[in-house]
């Protein structure tokens, strides 16, 4: 009798313990996804937004072959910077809204520039 409850009590110790093995080892896989995910997901986005920075610069020198007054080129220049600013902050704000709860202390940057910053160490790190 006494053995049927030490193999009992053995068993739901088992149980229990790689349970809780399995909780800690998902967790650790689940975390170390997410980082990579929003490494990668920053990856994304900076390419976007230098794809954006690339076609302004060709749309300023089409307008400079369409012999365009210097005036209105920096005037759109000046536009052009603001929406770009803009476009970093929504992206940045989505982002972060994005990101799960549990996951929060992952993210370890706050707007576009420490985005970057954080995004410049990573890859030096990978190198």
């Amino acid at each position: 009798m006494d053995q049927i409850i030490y193999i009992t009590i053995s068993f739901i110790v088992g149980v229990v313990l790689t349970r809780l093995w399995y909780n800690v080892v998902g967790l650790g896989y689940a975390s170390i996804l997410m980082k990579r995910t929003i490494n990668d997901c920053l990856l994304v986005m900076a390419d976007n937004i230098q794809s954006s920075h690339e076609s302004y610069e060709i749309k300023y020198e089409a307008l400079k072959i369409a012999e365009r007054d210097d005036k209105y080129i920096e005037f759109q220049k000046k536009i052009d910077k603001q929406q770009q600013r803009t476009l970093q902050k929504t992206i940045m704000r989505n982002f972060m809204n994005s990101v799960p709860r549990n996951y929060d202390h992952l993210v370890v940057f706050h707007d576009w520039d420490s985005a970057m910053k954080y995004l410049t160490d990573q890859l030096k790190r990978r190198i």
